[in-house]
C-alpha cells in the first residue's frame, strides 16, 4: 500500500494537542528528579538491574511499536502545515521522549554503579594463601587488595547492559527491513508492531515486581526518587488516555502505560512508608544524645548542689 495523502485530513483536536504537549514536558521533567539523585549521590545503589533491563527494553519495544502504528504522521508531514504536523506527531513525541529518559536512566545506572558492590571480597585467610601460593598469576581483577572476582550483581548488570543494546539492534533493523520491503502499512509490519506492543506491555507488568521485591528486602529508598514517582504516578494514568484517544493507535501501544502507572502506585506506596521509618529513626538518633547531655547536666548539678 502507497502513502495516501487524503488519509491526512483528521488532525487531533486542540484539546488534545494541548494535553499531550504538557504530558510531554510533564514527562521530561518527571525524570529529572531521578537522574539527579544519582548524580547527587553518584550511586545508582538500590536500584533493581532487572528493573532498568526490563524497563528499557519495554520502551525500546514501545516506542518501535508507536512509530510503526503512526508511520502515516511521518508521512503527512509532507502535505500538511507545520501546526498540522507537529500536532500529529506529538503522540509520538510523547512515547520517544518517555523511551530517551528511561535509556538515560539506564546509562546513569550503569556510570554509577556502586563500586564496592563490583566485587567479592576475599577473606583475609584466601588473600594471604593467595599470595603465597599463587603470587605470579595476576588475575584481571587483582590489584593488590582483598578485591575478589566479579560480583553476581555487576555480571547482571553487564547483561542487562548487553541485552539492551541487542534488542535495540533488533527493533531498528527488522523495522527497517519491513519498512523498505513491505511498507510501512503491510500486515507483516503491522503485525510487528503489535507484537512489539504486546511485548512492551508483558515487559511493564513485570518491571516493577524486582523493584518492589529489592526496594521490600532492603527496607531502604535508595537512589529510588520519591518525587520523580510523585509526579508520574499520577501522570501515568493520564499519559496513557492521551495515547488511547489518539487517531491510528490500537490498546497495544496505551495498555503497557496504564499498568507501569499501577505497579509505580505500589512501590510508591513502599518508598513513602520507609521513608517515613527512616526519618522517624534519624529524629529519634538525634533525640538520644540530647536527652543523654541533659541527664548529664542534671546529675552534675545534682552534685554540685550536694558539695
Amino acid at each position: 500500500m502507497l502513502f495516501d495523502p487524503t488519509l491526512c485530513g483528521e488532525v487531533p483536536s486542540s484539546q488534545n494537542t494541548i494535553l499531550t504537549a504538557l504530558l510531554c514536558v510533564g514527562t521530561f521533567l518527571s525524570y529529572l528528579p531521578q537522574h539527579l539523585k544519582i548524580l547527587k549521590r553518584r550511586s545508582s545503589d538500590g536500584i533493581s538491574p532487572y528493573f532498568i533491563l526490563l524497563g528499557t527494553v519495554g520502551a525500546g519495544s514501545n516506542i518501535t511499536n508507536i512509530i510503526l502504528l503512526q508511520f502515516i504522521a511521518l508521512q503527512c508531514c509532507t502535505v500538511q502545515t507545520y501546526g498540522a504536523c507537529v500536532a500529529s506527531l506529538l503522540g509520538i513525541f510523547q512515547v520517544v521522549i518517555q523511551g530517551t529518559m528511561f535509556y538515560i536512566t539506564f546509562i546513569l545506572y550503569m556510570s554509577f554503579f556502586p563500586e564496592q558492590n563490583k566485587y567479592e571480597e576475599l577473606a583475609d585467610g584466601a588473600e594471604a594463601e593467595g599470595d603465597s601460593e599463587s603470587r605470579p598469576l595476576l588475575l584481571p581483577w587483582s590489584s593488590g587488595s582483598n578485591r575478589g572476582p566479579p560480583s553476581v550483581e555487576w555480571q547482571t548488570a553487564m547483561w542487562v547492559a548487553g541485552a539492551v543494546v541487542l534488542h535495540a539492534g533488533i527493533c531498528v533493523l527488522m523495522s527497517g527491513l519491513l519498512v523498505t520491503l513491505v511498507g510501512p502499512y503491510a500486515a507483516p509490519t503491522r503485525t510487528w508492531a503489535s507484537l512489539l506492543g504486546l511485548f512492551s506491555l508483558c515487559l511493564t507488568c513485570l518491571q516493577f515486581f524486582p523493584q518492589i521485591i529489592k526496594t521490600w528486602r532492603s527496607g531502604s529508598v535508595g537512589a529510588l526518587s520519591i518525587p520523580m514517582m510523585l509526579m508520574q504516578t499520577p501522570g501515568g494514568f493520564v499519559f496513557a488516555y492521551s495515547i488511547a484517544i489518539r487517531p491510528g493507535v490500537n490498546w497495544s501501544s496505551w495498555i503497557s502505560t496504564f499498568v507501569a502507572a499501577t505497579l509505580q502506585c505500589v512501590l510508591l506506596v513502599i518508598c513513602l512508608s520507609f521513608e517515613a521509618q527512616a526519618k522517624s529513626q534519624r529524629a529519634l538518633d538525634e533525640a538520644v544524645p540530647v536527652v543523654a547531655d541533659a541527664e548529664a547536666s542534671e546529675a552534675q548539678a545534682s552534685e554540685n548542689a550536694s558539695t
